[in-house]
């Protein structure tokens, strides 16, 4: 009789434990809190319009990433599925009209930086050569370290052992830090604020580089038809998934874990239990705070080093032909926008080139987005709890808007605010920390993450998910489920496979 699986999380983790797990003789079934199935992967409509919560570009989109055969081998990615390539990945638009674009092609990249800093050409040549190397490391996806033996310690050595060395070099450098390289003041303030405060350089090359390699494309469909795909591929192998399953707790008996209880107080019980859920909640709910995780501990408390990063986004609805503004396009502000700190820039991204998302003829769909941290989520709770929450969100979004039509009057009269995203949102629908989406941000300072998802002192029960690897997001989802996977499987001495 097949052994049974218990999976936590509807997500892209939890799906794809389910898939792994199912190829190799178990059965599954997915329980997941909200009744779409997705987790951070998901999309939704608003009058007419569908809205993507997630994916702005995904790593393991060529068909060459080691990250790509993951993909495949979960039915998110195959030969059927068109990925856009952008090339303006983002312009950079300042408060005294100066502008330029961060292009995909690095030699288009180097030419037009050159010519708005010539002063720095030595620096960015330097920095283009940099992002030319990141291109090659990848993270390892076929086996986890503790599953590796000599001869895949040896092959990674060999083949990346330089590009490892930069690296790590990278990851202790704060882009802030590294931005000071740079004369030009345009260029220290891009690379200074381009990602979410405190991440470290190796996060800003690691993120371009694979943008600039044509492997941080974009799946047309969006995120929700990623997520379908990856589902119909689990229930196509029989798993069984249920939503509107939110878990109570986990049970244990003699320090095993034996089935979990739902909120409606049903009882489930299992050989093995897989939480894809954010680890903290994890931890402190569905155990009770009864085991500790390894180190997580201190970086729950230490929100300086591991911060998490989250979005305010206002979406509109905009008339018009979407193909003549940039796909992504930020703005510097000479007036900041005042929520938890003064806000000095804002992004626009315009979704207007996958066509096969929903929206009425004639319109397009923008996102207005203010980045931060846990100040940010701190700062909409209080205001929640003052009861000021639905007007605070409009006031921002209108906010947003005018400074959306300041940069283009001529679609005065035809946008429309039709959702307002915050740090609540994502702690209600994800359970995250502090409104978070992805997992800690990697800081010059922290320590880098890479966890097995064993809790020491409990049985047959495992961690997957974006928590348990530097930098969070899709690609760890996927890569934590295929190692969770294979380390059931050797306790259980079954050979993994993963066709």
């Amino acid at each position: 009789m097949a052994k049974k699986v218990i999976i936590i999380g509807g997500g892209v983790a939890g799906l794809s434990s389910a898939i792994y797990l199912q190829k190799n003789g178990y059965q599954t079934i997915v329980l997941e809190k909200n009744s779409t199935l997705g987790g951070a992967c998901i999309g939704w409509e608003r009058k007419g319009c569908y809205i993507d919560g997630c994916i702005h570009w995904l790593v393991g989109a060529n068909p060459k990433s080691p990250t790509y055969k993951l993909w495949e081998e979960v039915g998110a990615l195959s030969n059927d599925v068109e990925i856009f390539n952008q090339e303006d990945f983002c312009v950079l638009d300042f408060a005294d009209g100066k502008k330029f674009t961060m292009w995909t092609d690095l030699e288009r990249l180097e030419k037009d930086l050159i010519a708005f800093a010539p002063e720095d050409q030595k620096q960015i040549k330097k920095f283009c050569r940099l992002v030319k190397r990141f291109e090659k490391i990848n993270a390892p996806t076929e086996k986890p370290t503790d599953l590796m033996n000599l001869w895949d310690f040896l092959k990674i050595g060999f083949t990346m052992a330089g590009d490892y060395y930069h690296y790590g070099k990278a990851c202790k450098v704060s882009c802030q830090d590294y931005s000071k390289k740079f004369k030009n003041p345009y260029l220290r303030k891009w690379i200074a604020e381009h990602m979410s405060a405190n991440y470290n350089l190796m996060s800003f090359l690691y993120m371009y580089a694979h943008v600039t390699s044509k492997d941080g494309g974009i799946p047309i469909g969006g995120s929700v038809g990623l997520v379908e795909r990856i589902k119909e591929k689990a229930v196509s192998l029989g798993a069984e998934i249920r939503v509107l399953a939110e878990v109570e707790k986990i049970d244990i008996e003699n320090g095993v874990a034996k089935g979990v209880t739902l909120k409606n107080g049903e009882s489930l019980q299992s050989d093995w239990i897989i939480s894809t859920a954010p680890i903290e909640y994890t931890l402190k709910n569905l155990l009770n705070s009864k085991y500790s995780f390894k180190n997580f501990e201190f970086m729950f408390e230490d929100r300086k080093n591991y911060p998490i990063y989250t979005f305010t986004t206002a979406v509109f609805k905009v008339q018009g032909d979407g193909a003549k503004y940039p796909l992504s396009h930020r703005v510097f502000l000479s007036d900041a926008i005042k929520l938890e700190k003064e806000h000095g820039s804002v992004t626009f991204r315009n979704y207007s080139y996958d066509k096969t998302l929903k929206t009425p003829d004639g319109h397009f769909v923008v996102q207005a987005t203010l980045s931060g941290d846990d100040e940010m989520y701190f700062w909409w709770k209080d205001i929640k709890e003052k009861g000021d929450y639905r007007a605070k969100k409009q006031e921002i979004a209108q906010k947003l808007l005018e400074i959306y039509l300041a940069k283009y009057p001529e679609l005065d009269g035809k946008v429309e605010i039709i959702d307002t995203i915050t740090p609540m949102t994502y702690e209600r629908y994800l359970n995250g920390r502090n409104g978070s989406f992805q997992a800690f941000v990697h800081t010059s300072t922290g320590k880098a993450i890479n966890k097995k998802g064993v809790i020491k002192g409990l049985k047959n029960f495992h961690l997957a998910g974006q928590w348990l690897l530097a930098g969070g997001g899709l690609p760890p989802a996927v890569i934590t489920s295929r190692f969770t996977a294979q380390r059931i499987c050797k306790a259980d001495k079954i050979k993994f496979k993963s066709k």
